[in-house]
């Protein structure tokens, strides 16, 4: 049963607060100085332990795929009297859960606004987001998307499956040196291993394989390659000093596949739906790239989407692969400012139109300057959970950043890396984990996700 639900007009918005929210004295000040026509902010909640500080709930920026999978807004939302209007009416809505709220306003507004501003407080029972099947349902059904809507195994988010209208063709791109390494006790080819798991595994069809070899790859290596492949796999030989992004720049100019997947060698499918699952999500064309969960040897998390905090960071690195995260955030599909080039799928038109891979960052970042300049360009970049592929990068070796580097990427989108719009200014710089900049261990518990102990419980 749906909590009761006050309308309260502030200033131009309507504010709505559940019967179990208070909303702050600084509502008044926040409303009179923004442009936006949709708001929502971060939360307080109390504990039982009257000696202990509240939890404290820091939101990210918009992300409207976010909050398909859960209300990560929060209970309290003000809206312009005309999205409110628009929306069905104050009395309408506040018949409904937070989340088909949320879910009804935002599909009307065009400005929506986090303000890093503690809006209201309730009890600490109400910190996670709510989570309504139906109003996801509803909502997909009034703005034309085609999806399987299903809760998650938790209860803790909604996953949005989208149907698939077309079969786009996909060229795989695989830069390598034909390296051979020990996985799971055993000596591969990793390259081959990478393309062998994707014809095995995946039974998505058509697909097109480009390894892109170095002039000294062993004759070995292009073999065990070339069996993995079939008649699926071309090759082009590079013989300049080592640059990623020129090398996938060069396979991308040899396909007239509709995707591109960037795929490092050291990989290996999970998801045997990968392709369709990561493919799903450009039937919004808004979409500009999408990344999945990526996993080290051991299963634990290597890259949930990259974090500038404001070193660019993968979220969760070395954190167990069942952790939520902070609210929940690893179990829904969310905007992220980039991926991981490791496994990314980008469209070939946007990717010329925007330039590729900038060959200025031969090693380090490319990855994040083509996300970056695919916002630019007013697209969207996605992180999923719902697919998953081993990244096979050593967890003991420490990221070398290399001051010529970081120049560069700074000089670029500086502004970019110091504010995250899916990040917080209240976030702890320099920790790949949404952890607040508060001390202690409750926002180190905060951090790693509700299966951290709470002392008032």
């Amino acid at each position: 049963m749906t909590a009761p639900v006050a309308a309260k007009r502030v200033g131009r918005f309507v504010a709505f607060v559940p019967a179990y929210c208070t909303l702050s004295r600084k509502t008044r000040r926040v409303v009179r100085q923004s442009d936006a026509d949709f708001l929502y902010g971060d939360s307080l909640h109390p504990t039982n332990d009257k000696h202990e500080e509240p939890i404290h709930v820091y939101r990210p920026g918009w992300s409207p795929e976010r909050l398909r999978g859960h209300c990560y807004v929060g209970d309290v939302i003000l809206a312009t009297t005309q999205v409110v209007e628009s929306a069905g009416g104050a009395a309408f809505l506040c018949t409904l859960s937070p989340h088909d709220r949320a879910l009804r306003l935002a599909e009307h507004a065009r400005r929506h606004r986090h303000v890093p501003t503690f809006l209201y407080s309730s009890a600490w029972q109400h910190r996670f987001a709510n989570v309504d099947l139906a109003a996801v349902q509803s909502h997909c059904s009034r703005t034309g998307i085609d999806a399987e809507c299903r809760l998650a195994p938790d209860h803790s988010a909604v996953h949005v499956i989208r149907r698939r209208t077309t079969q786009p063709s996909v060229c795989v791109i695989v830069p390598t040196r034909g390296t051979t390494a020990e996985v799971w006790g055993t000596k591969r080819v990793l390259a081959a291993e990478a393309i062998a798991s994707f014809r095995t595994r995946s039974g998505y069809r058509p697909v097109e394989f480009v390894a892109v070899v170095d002039s000294d790859t062993p004759s070995t290596a292009i073999a065990a390659m070339q069996t993995a492949g079939g008649d699926a796999i071309r090759f082009v030989e590079y013989n300049r000093p080592f640059n990623f992004a020129e090398k996938i720049n060069l396979a991308a100019a040899q396909t007239d596949a509709d995707y591109l997947l960037l795929l490092n060698d050291d990989t290996e499918v999970v998801s045997p739906d990968l392709l369709e699952t990561m493919l799903s999500y450009f039937e919004d064309p808004e979409v500009g790239m999408v990344g999945p969960m990526l996993l080290y040897e051991d299963g634990t998390i290597q890259s949930a989407g990259h974090f500038f905090n404001p070193v660019p960071y993968d979220y969760y690195r070395g954190y167990p692969a069942d952790c939520a995260g902070a609210y929940n955030m690893l179990r829904v599909a969310r905007e992220v400012s980039s991926v991981i080039a490791a496994c990314a799928l980008t469209p070939r038109a946007l990717f010329t139109q925007a330039g590729g891979l900038c060959t200025k960052f031969p090693g380090n970042y490319n990855d994040i300057d083509y996300a970056l300049k695919l916002q630019w360009l007013g697209k969207r970049v996605i992180w999923t959970p719902l697919a998953s592929c081993h990244h096979f990068e050593s967890k003991t070796r420490e990221p070398v950043m290399k001051p010529v580097d970081v120049a560069a990427l700074g000089a670029r989108w500086r502004d970019k890396l110091e504010h995250d719009p899916y990040s917080h200014d209240a976030l702890q710089r320099y920790q790949p984990i949404w952890k607040s900049n508060r001390p202690g261990q409750r926002s180190l518990d905060e951090a790693v996700g509700p299966t951290a102990p709470i002392a008032s419980k």
